[in-house]
């Protein structure tokens, strides 16, 4: 949240990388899942890395109400088992959004509402080779979706901590006739302040996306489960430790 009047812009690089196989949150093998697939596992997934250029801006127009625009630029790469390697990178979807202040009280505790909302700028027709890429590859949902969150903060003079609540309603089916699973997300954080500059945290995530509804009639879900659409929901939970510098000076 921001005062009235008050502007930001921001940059965020965020590089992931992915591997190996699930069956539930079983770990298996190329030869376990291959009688699943018509490829006898040629077309199974390798690895995948995504590296995310975060573009944003914020602008409080009241103490109240802030908002917010994001725009990220997206390079995939999927390696297969059988050596293939398939890209993807352009433009995802244009997020917009507005923070609205809930509530304030004593001692830096604070409350606010996001209501965002996804708009379809990013491609879900994206090809390799000619051949159309699986779910995760694609750019975009292809669909409107309602984004809303509650954020709970609370700072002291040496601790911090909080915690969020949202997730991603998809609205309706795009041009291919499917719609990406709907999305549930929690998070919890504390920090502690080390020096006046410094300080440590933790932070605890957790994710739940539903699979596809419908499906996207080019992909042959028979291939590969990156092309199935009844193998790409997922639940995720990490744990994470960061430090925190602020310069000062300069």
């Amino acid at each position: 949240m921001h005062k009235m009047g008050e502007w930001m812009v921001s940059y965020r690089y965020m590089s992931m990388e992915m591997e190996g196989l699930l069956k539930g949150s079983n770990k298996v093998t190329k030869a376990d899942v291959a009688a699943d697939y018509s490829m006898m596992g040629n077309m199974l997934p390798k690895d995948m890395t995504m590296d995310m250029h975060m573009f944003g801006t914020m602008y409080a127009i009241s103490d109240k109400w802030t908002l917010m625009g994001m725009l990220n630029y997206l390079d995939n790469e999927m390696s297969m088992q059988n050596g293939n390697k398939m890209e993807s990178s352009g433009l995802a979807d244009l997020k917009v959004a507005g923070l609205y202040d809930l509530a304030q009280w004593d001692s830096g505790r604070r409350m606010h509402l996001k209501l965002g909302l996804n708009l379809p700028t990013g491609s879900i027709d994206e090809k390799y080779d000619g051949q159309i890429l699986g779910y995760g590859m694609q750019l975009g949902s292809g669909t409107y979706d309602f984004e809303p969150a509650i954020t709970y903060l609370a700072q002291t003079e040496n601790y911090s901590y909080g915690a969020q609540l949202g997730g991603i309603l998809r609205i309706g089916e795009n041009d291919q006739d499917y719609t990406l699973g709907n999305k549930f997300e929690a998070t919890l954080w504390g920090a502690r302040k080390i020096t006046d500059s410094l300080s440590a945290s933790t932070k605890f995530d957790y994710s739940s996306q539903s699979e596809v509804d419908g499906k996207d009639t080019r992909m042959n879900e028979a291939m590969s489960p990156a092309l199935d659409p009844n193998s790409q929901g997922r639940d995720i939970t990490t744990f994470g430790l960061g430090l925190n510098y602020y310069y000062k000076d300069g």
